[in-house]
């Protein structure tokens, strides 16, 4: 799940949309230029050794110096500069060169616009209306301070004009800072469109992205399929598990949480106060074209009732063979026109992006289906039965052998591997055809049937470690079954090691498999396991083999999800 410090958070200063480090070296150019071309000016007018002009000098000598080394901070990357220091001090810049030089200098009123600038820019109208007030403020206070006097009506009138052009700045700053957020969503929801995930980890994926772009309580979709008339809904919330599969809903709630027209966008907002009436914002607008229009109040109002929201945004969805709509819901924000446009075009190109290239899976798999059911007979008839009659054939000896024969126990352990294959051929022809055993899933009871082998043929205790919920789709998790047996494998063959470990840690963006066995000490040659490798790569991943703390081997695989 995304976390405070997404890169779609405007409120972090190394956001790459809007503040990486050559913004930050240009604002700290920029600013030393602005202070050194200041003091030029302070030094070719200066009028004599009166206690203003020492003091504007002193100033802006001072705050000359402190640039230079946030200049230099930043050529180092330090965090320091990064974050919103330096705009609020120049915001207290301008208000103490008024202070020293008087109200008719232009300087300082250079140095408020460019904090407010900056501030608007990387963070947004909070930041740009808040430096606007307080430096605005902080004007005024000098000039008062500094005429000893209560201030001329053209100060409030000049301090007036500032506080609009401040608002203004900052507004087409958020208008910058949202673009970049919207450019950053759907960036990343086309990353998201990922059909090995499976289609539940890709929706709920999408979904919950959606959800924190708009810092919205939940996001969820209501559809109805076309075949049998049911009605499903999909839901995401902060904090919320991986994996959210659609669950049946009541028809009757179904319907009315699809208000009609069901092809229009819907916007509702609560009123404000109800001491004013209980009238909100209600609104509908057709896709295709047109526009806002008001909406029955009362039905979109009962809704946001059941919703307990305070305001919402729907758009129509068309997904497989249903229809039906997405909402996005807050509890606490005002969500927008805005909002509501942006989310019908998620609905219409990124989430049924993600449909089409389900439905593109689902073709491909039925095939790879039919091609495996071919293989799994083949293999019946060819493999299975060679192995059967392997193992009869041992057994029939072991009964010829004498009680005294001492090879009974290495024909004993022969008959126990021949039955072990017999065990797992049969396991992947029955995978191939699509039977899967009930109860535990059939991806750990593999592993542990690896495990078990492994003790059985050639001595090695295998632990199996799993840290985090392995929900992801059926092909992934083949290639990962397939990664820890090859691996497993590895170490039974070309190491002497008793004892190994196989941990998967998958968390919301990384699937890591460890592949760990004990070396005695003796270090192997560097090597590079290459079937694990290449499937890594297949995946997006990448495979890498590193020495542990005690005397281990640790092969590593590392899936972005």
């Amino acid at each position: 799940m995304a976390t405070s410090s997404s890169p779609l958070d405007k409120d972090v200063p190394a956001a790459p949309a809007h503040s990486d480090e050559a913004d930050n070296l240009l604002l700290a150019r920029i600013r030393l230029v602005l202070v050194l071309s200041a003091l030029l000016v302070a030094i070719v007018d200066y009028i004599g050794p009166g206690r203003a002009n020492r003091a504007a000098l002193l100033v802006l000598s001072s705050y000359a110096a402190a640039c230079t080394v946030a200049y230099v901070c930043t050529h180092s990357q330090l965090k320091w500069t990064r974050g919103k220091l330096m705009h609020r001090l120049d915001a207290a810049m301008c208000a103490a060169m008024v202070a020293a030089g008087g109200q008719a200098d232009v300087f300082p009123l250079v140095f408020l616009f460019f904090a407010i600038v900056v501030a608007s820019l990387r963070y947004g109208l909070d930041e740009g209306a808040r430096v606007t007030i307080v430096a605005v403020m902080l004007y005024c206070v000098a000039a008062i301070a500094t005429t000893f006097a209560l201030a001329e009506a053209r100060l409030f009138l000049r301090a007036a004009v500032l506080l609009a052009f401040g608002r203004a700045i900052a507004q087409l700053g958020e208008r910058h800072i949202q673009a970049a957020r919207r450019e950053a969503l759907l960036r990343d929801l086309n990353q998201v469109s990922n059909p090995r995930f499976g289609i539940d980890r890709t929706m709920t994926a999408a979904l919950e992205r959606t959800r924190d772009f708009f810092k919205a309580s939940s996001c969820f979709t209501v559809m109805q399929d076309s075949d049998t008339g049911r009605f499903a809904i999909r839901a995401v919330r902060k904090g919320g598990p991986l994996v959210a599969p659609p669950s049946e809903v009541d028809a009757e709630l179904a319907r009315a949480m699809l208000p009609e027209p069901r092809t229009h966008l819907l916007l509702y907002v609560s009123p404000w106060s109800r001491r004013f009436g209980p009238s909100g914002t209600s609104l509908s607008h057709a896709v295709s074209g047109g526009r806002w229009m008001y909406h029955d109040e009362r039905r979109l109002r009962d809704l946001a009732g059941l919703l307990e929201a305070a305001s919402y945004i729907s758009a129509p969805l068309v997904f497989g063979r249903g229809k039906g709509r997405v909402f996005v819901v807050a509890s606490t924000r005002h969500l927008g026109r805005g909002d509501a446009l942006f989310l019908a075009r998620i609905a219409a190109q990124e989430l049924h992006a993600i449909d089409s290239i389900d439905l593109l899976d689902r073709i491909a798999s039925d095939a790879a289906a039919s091609e495996r059911k071919k293989l799994a007979l083949d293999l019946h008839d060819t493999a299975i039965q060679s192995y059967i009659g392997l193992q009869l054939g041992l057994v029939a000896l072991c009964r010829r052998a004498a009680p005294s024969n001492p090879l009974n126990d290495e024909l004993g352990k022969l008959v126990a591997m021949a039955a072990d294959v017999v065990v797992q051929l049969r396991d992947y022809a029955r995978g191939a055809c699509g039977k899967a055993p009930a109860g535990e899933p059939i991806f750990i009871t593999a592993l542990r049937r690896q495990a078990a082998q492994a003790m059985t043929s050639y001595g090695v205790d295998i632990r199996i470690d799993i840290e985090g919920p392995l929900e992801f789709g059926d092909r992934l998790t083949a290639e990962v079954l397939q990664i820890v047996r090859e691996g497993i494998s590895n170490v039974c063959r070309h190491t002497a090691a008793k004892r190994a470990a196989v941990m998967l840690r998958c968390s919301a963006n990384l699937l890591r498999i460890e592949i760990n066995n004990e070396h005695g000490g003796i270090q192997p040659p560097p090597f590079r396991p290459h079937s694990i490798s290449e499937r890594a790569a297949a995946l997006g991943g990448a495979a890498f083999v590193c020495q542990g703390r005690f005397n281990d081997t640790i092969v590593c695989v590392e899936i972005p999800l």
